[in-house]
């Protein structure tokens, strides 16, 4: 009987010290993999500043003339007094790459700054009313997004005229609605919940409400939008500068190169090969920049701490 009873007080005492082995075990296991996914997204962040600052910058320590011409190297290829080679007119093609950053980098990032800034506030501002401007911003939203957006672009760029900056402001006025749909679909989801419902009961004001319990909460998501949305907004105003309708000849810009150089893909391909390299590692590394810290940062789901 003694033995019996003694098995008996054992076996939960066993099962407990079991669980919490499995625990720790599981607690370490999740911190260990947090801090992986922080050490990607510090090597990442400090490769995308590197990338950036070496493309801004080139065009101090790289100090060819990106719109000098040169007849005698037309097409030629890439040598020791030009790293990258020369296009059909003599012109360098690094110098060009480098003073194109400017427009391809500078304006995908104003592009996501302005649609950032008018999606925020028609979200937040139709979540936080209601009523009649909340049906009015959600009309709007639908709407445009029923409209094939690239076509329509391409559309208010024909009616405002060919340049960069119409290509610009078209490409805002339809970015927007990503951030103006995350904010009002997060903040209604938000104001039903428990802490919410109590913080306006106590009499908090609608900016109290913003500043500590929907903020912190949202902007997570912000920020990952944005810095997705940073390689598309590359390759879209690249896009409409290789339709011609963004930048013009002879002002560099790496959505342009491929377009005056289409017809050099045989006879000289590092003509459209180098630049759309550029393209294609800064949207790569807005992308995975954008994923790392998701994984980084992952949504926090419970009531903000007081």
């Amino acid at each position: 009987m003694l033995k019996e009873a003694a098995l008996s007080v054992a076996a939960p005492a066993t099962t407990a010290a079991a669980t919490s082995c499995h625990t720790a075990t599981d607690v370490s296991v999740t911190r260990t993999r947090q801090g992986g996914q922080q050490w990607a997204l510090r090597i990442l962040t400090v490769l995308t500043i590197f990338w950036l600052a070496l493309l801004l910058t080139g065009s101090y320590w790289y100090p060819l003339d990106p719109l000098k011409m040169d007849v005698a190297q037309s097409l030629a290829a890439p040598s020791s007094e030009h790293l990258l080679g020369c296009d059909r007119l003599g012109r360098d093609v690094l110098a060009r790459i480098f003073g194109g950053a400017w427009h391809s980098l500078m304006l995908a990032l104003l592009i996501i700054a302005q649609a950032a800034l008018i999606g925020c506030t028609l979200g937040l501002l139709a979540a936080l009313q209601q009523g009649v401007i909340a049906r009015m911003v959600a009309t709007l939203i639908n709407a445009l997004l029923a409209l094939p957006q690239q076509l329509m672009v391409i559309l208010v760029v024909g009616v405002l005229g060919v340049g960069l900056w119409h290509s610009v402001l078209a490409l805002s006025l339809f970015w927007w609605i990503h951030f103006a749909r995350i904010c009002y679909c997060r903040v209604v989801s938000m104001q039903k919940e428990a802490y919410m419902v109590q913080a306006v009961i106590s009499g908090e004001s609608k900016w109290s409400l913003l500043r500590f319990y929907l903020w912190p909460q949202l902007k997570s998501q912000l920020i990952l939008t944005a810095l997705l949305d940073v390689g598309a907004a590359i390759l879209a105003l690249a896009t409409l500068s290789f339709l011609g309708l963004a930048t013009q000849p002879p002002q560099p810009e790496w959505g342009s190169m491929l377009f005056e150089n289409r017809a050099y893909l045989q006879q000289a391909p590092h003509l459209l090969v180098f630049p759309a390299l550029a393209i294609f590692i800064s949207a790569l590394l807005c992308n995975l920049l954008g994923h790392a810290y998701m994984r980084a940062h992952k949504p926090q789901q419970h009531a903000p701490e007081q």
